[in-house]
């Protein structure tokens, strides 16, 4: 017990010979060694912890992703035949004409590289935003499709929207005579 007292009675002669700052900085101290010793290990095994799960996640994404390279072959085996996609762009106008808009004309362009080729379709569609947000919902159905622009602008006349889409139809090429893939 005259230990505690002597300790006390020094703590009171330091406070007031320095001022009362240095409780606080004692309180501080101690806090930042507690702290040094108890609470950064534990959250560096934490952070330790967490980075070899993601490391893990990202080699099975790795390893899936380098399967199902290896099992399709080539990226251009999951791409609809030719004529399917011929399908697919009389597909993308019945569903126009099933959300209400209105196409006046369109212009096509085919082009085949290699073993994969694509249909090009430019549309000027009118309608509301609301149909045309419905199209394109709809059209994400279509295999092999991309929508490579858009451009939405107000109607001319007032009521409505135009926009002017530019679609992507994608397949694989059929290959020429005399030759295997």
């Amino acid at each position: 017990m005259t230990q505690l007292n002597a300790m006390r009675w020094r703590l009171e002669i330091l406070a007031l010979r320095h001022g009362l700052w240095m409780l606080p900085g004692a309180v501080l101290l101690l806090g930042a060694l507690l702290a040094w010793g108890w609470w950064l290990p534990a959250q560096d095994a934490t952070l330790r912890e967490a980075l070899s799960v993601a490391a893990g996640e990202q080699a099975g994404a790795r390893a899936r992703t380098a399967a199902a390279s290896a099992s399709a072959g080539a990226p251009h085996a999951a791409l609809p035949p030719a004529a399917r996609a011929d399908a697919a762009v009389q597909r993308l106008f019945v569903l126009a004409a099933e959300n209400g808009l209105t196409i006046a004309q369109a212009d096509y362009r085919r082009q085949e590289t290699g073993r994969v080729g694509r249909w090009q379709v430019q549309m000027p569609a009118t309608g509301t935003y609301p149909q045309v947000r419905r199209f394109l919902r709809a059209a994400q159905s279509i295999p092999g499709l991309s929508l490579d622009e858009l451009g939405i602008h107000r109607a001319a006349t007032g009521a409505g929207i135009e926009a002017r889409l530019l679609f992507s139809v994608w397949f694989a090429a059929d290959a020429p005579a005399g030759r295997t893939p």
